[in-house]
């Protein structure tokens, strides 16, 4: 601890997370974290993780349950604050965002999870490891593996030079099911543009008749190419679900037709992107040498035959897409070329001596893997090029993929050689000396500052199991497995702070396993005995009352190991009623009563899922429990709760209102029907508040309306206050039996 470290003693009555979270400041602090997470909190960006929470959000989570009511919580976020007494708990660590907010406070830390590949990350992202011993093992594999990639990327330019090929471009084709022609699958014409188009129009679109690329506007309605063939480039053969045959203008079914087939669509090579010797960048078509590298690429993997994950994918809810599609074995997402470079960059991190370094490259080569396969994108000139294969929480298949220079230059994305200093060495450089993200309000919009010295550097001892020694600061605990069973001492955890599964959307499990196919094939551990990450204990299930049971089990546990002053924190939000009845039945029936509710920022607002929703959920909620012993409200009618959760959803709102957030109908709903939960739990029983919680549904989804009408319907959004005397009265007048 540095000699300017407050230690502060742990408060043993009502804490600042039971009442006065300022949940609108640390929304704020959120929000700029939300647009670069992997600059601001790079600790938890290492691999590849879904439904990442935000770091800020859970600092201040922790601060304010260790502090007494009336802290400045803000006050404390950036002063060197220590919580050294506060053991911290997480059972779904997912990407280890909990551990590391803990582990900068000075708190023990205790993290589990069920997947191995969430385990293996958090590992490397908080774990002991050499700057110069990483560094050294980098250049060996740049040397060996690294110069041989290199060299499947050898292209030259439109004056016969040689040159790199930054990425090349493919379309999926299928044979037409009426003449047997090929059918290249081209929603458009137009493969490469501009992020920002309205600054940048032009575009390139190839030629359906000769394959030339053409220049033209991201917005061209007529291209005429130099071959004399005039066409549109909005329209290729694939229109939604169906394409039309050029050849015949026969439609078909895209993935009807390929399950027909019985194996996943061809693919066909059509233009490459490359950098020349003077660092200018060119597009041009494909040419003889690109066809001839790749077949001796193909030739080079049959003589070779090294190992790649030919394990069956399984059905499940993220994965029948591209099951619908005829893929029906992971390799089958990457092309020979891509195997190739895969096996040889795994092979050589494999031959690595054992230790923290080669984990970290290992777990980097498992990262790439995102970027490097068939199913991914092109996003264009003036952002990352790549569009990463989970930018839609789903194995989606890509009808126009992009395959990218695997090892990569300064100006490629997505590669190895990039990803390894802004991923490994960000990291590494956070730990060294770690900052928190305040808000600057310029005169367009706030931006963000970098505040340093307010934590230690995070030198870490990780643990597999509790050591029979007391933990000391730096010490943190990783396991994997079931969290519904630890082996945690009674009574022995201050604080589970959690972010649990989306029980109905992102299936961790199943997409998981398209990096656990390589890493139990290259890199095996204890972990990796099993062909796949999916588990019957897994916190998942489309059904609602499994998920609510598995959920329990796993809450129950935390019930065990939690003193009984101790509190259970966990962000949560659903659009659906069935979502908020799942987790009450879960949270009741594991012997817990909500106390308390904040709304705040959630992940970033920008994400695909989101973007495409009519109306996004921009806001978690933090759903604070305890034992129902310890719940020492008063009991009160369901008119009076209801009352009681329409005034507080509404202060809620009211202070979102003052700072200029906007809400989504869907956020409305969040903050309504998580304070009901608050308020139905006071002084009841587990049995009275489940058969009350479904009664009180109608006359909520009324309160709802009412709170969004209040707010945005009606243009008060930044300056009206929500009136809590109206919402009181119909409250009462929804409650009382007609």
């Amino acid at each position: 601890m540095t000699s300017t470290a407050q230690a502060i003693a742990l408060c043993e009555g009502p804490v600042a997370i039971e009442d006065g979270f300022p949940f609108e400041a640390v929304s704020e602090v959120a929000e700029i974290e939300s647009w670069r997470k992997e600059v601001y909190r790079p600790i938890y960006h290492v691999h590849k993780w879904w439904a990442q929470r935000l770091g800020s959000v859970f600092r201040a989570a922790i601060i304010a349950a260790a502090v007494p009511k009336g802290s400045s919580v803000m006050d404390l976020f950036y002063q060197s604050a220590r919580l050294p007494g506060l053991v911290v708990f997480d059972p779904f660590m997912g990407s280890g965002t909990t551990v590391g907010e803990a582990l900068k406070l000075g708190c023990v830390a205790i993290g589990r999870d069920i997947n191995p590949v969430a385990h293996r990350a958090v590992r490397v992202a908080l774990g002991a490891l050499d700057r110069a011993e990483l560094d050294a093992h980098f250049r060996h594999v740049e040397g060996t593996a690294g110069r041989e990639i290199q060299e499947l990327y050898r292209a030259v330019d439109s004056n016969g030079q040689p040159c790199v090929a930054l990425y090349y471009f493919w379309v999926k084709f299928l044979s037409c099911p009426n003449c047997a022609e090929p059918v290249d699958l081209f929603s458009t014409y137009i493969f490469a543009s501009h992020a920002t188009k309205i600054r940048h129009p032009e575009a390139k679109a190839v030629c359906p008749g000769c394959g030339a690329i053409a220049d033209c506007r991201y917005d061209a309605t007529l291209v005429a190419c130099q071959c004399g063939v005039k066409f549109d480039p909005r329209n290729g053969p694939a229109r939604r679900t169906n394409a039309v045959c050029p050849h015949c203008t026969c439609e078909f079914p895209i993935a009807k037709t390929a399950a027909a087939a019985g194996r996943p669509p061809e693919h066909r090579m059509y233009a490459k992107l490359v950098l020349r010797a003077d660092g200018s960048k060119e597009y041009l078509p494909v040419d003889d040498h690109d066809k001839l590298a790749f077949q001796r690429a193909e030739e080079r993997l049959a003589a070779v035959s090294p190992p790649i994950p030919t394990v069956c994918m399984e059905d499940g809810h993220n994965t029948r897409q591209m099951l619908n599609y005829g893929y029906k074995r992971w390799h089958e997402m990457f092309n020979v070329r891509q195997l190739l470079a895969l096996t040889m960059l795994a092979a050589s991190i494999r031959d690595l001596p054992i230790g923290n370094a080669r984990d970290a490259l290992s777990l980097l080569f498992s990262g790439v893997l995102e970027f490097n396969n068939m199913f991914v994108s092109y996003k264009g000139e003036g952002t990352g090029a790549v569009r990463h294969l989970f930018a839609h929480h789903i194995l989606k298949p890509e009808r126009m993929p992009i395959e990218a220079n695997l090892w990569g230059t300064p100006k490629s994305s997505g590669s190895f050689s990039t990803l390894y200093r802004s991923r490994l060495l960000r990291a590494l450089d956070y730990r060294e000396n770690p900052f928190e993200v305040a808000v600057e309000y310029g005169r367009h919009r706030p931006s963000g500052k970098k505040v340093f010295g307010v934590s230690d550097p995070m030198d870490t001892r990780v643990f597999d199991r509790c050591p029979k020694h007391a933990l000391k600061l730096g010490d943190v605990v990783l396991s994997c497995g079931d969290s519904a069973a630890t082996d945690l001492a009674d009574n022995s955890v201050d604080l589970v702070l959690t972010d649990p599964p989306f029980f109905d959307n992102v299936h961790y499990s199943e997409l998981a396993d398209f990096f656990y196919a390589w890493q139990r094939l290259y890199f095996p551990t204890r972990e990796t005995q099993r062909e796949t990450t999916r588990r019957c204990e897994e916190v998942q299930d489309t059904v609602a009352h499994a998920f609510s049971a598995k959920l329990q089990a796993v809450f129950t546990e935390c019930g065990r190991v939690l003193r009984d002053q101790g509190l259970l924190v966990f962000s949560y939000h659903h659009s659906r009623e069935s979502g908020w009845i799942a987790v009450a039945d879960a949270v009741i029936g594991a012997g817990f009563s909500f106390v308390q509710s904040h709304p705040v920022k959630a992940e970033m607002s920008v994400a695909a899922p989101k973007s495409q929703a009519k109306q996004p959920i921009n806001l978690d909620v933090l759903m604070v429990c305890r034992k129902r012993e310890r719940d020492r409200r008063s009991k009160r009618t369901v008119q009076a709760a209801l009352s009681a959760a329409a005034a507080s959803g509404g202060e809620r709102i009211r202070r979102f209102n003052a700072v200029g957030r906007k809400l989504s109908r869907n956020d409305v709903r969040v903050v309504v029907l998580s304070q009901l939960l608050v308020e139905l739990c006071a002084g009841r029983s587990a049995a009275w508040v489940r058969r009350e919680l479904d009664n009180s549904l109608p006359p909520v989804e009324r309160l709802i309306e009412a709170a969004w009408r209040e707010q945005v319907v009606e243009g008060r959004a930044a300056v009206a206050p929500f009136d809590q005397g109206a919402q009181r009265t119909l409250a009462l007048e929804l409650a009382t039996p007609s």
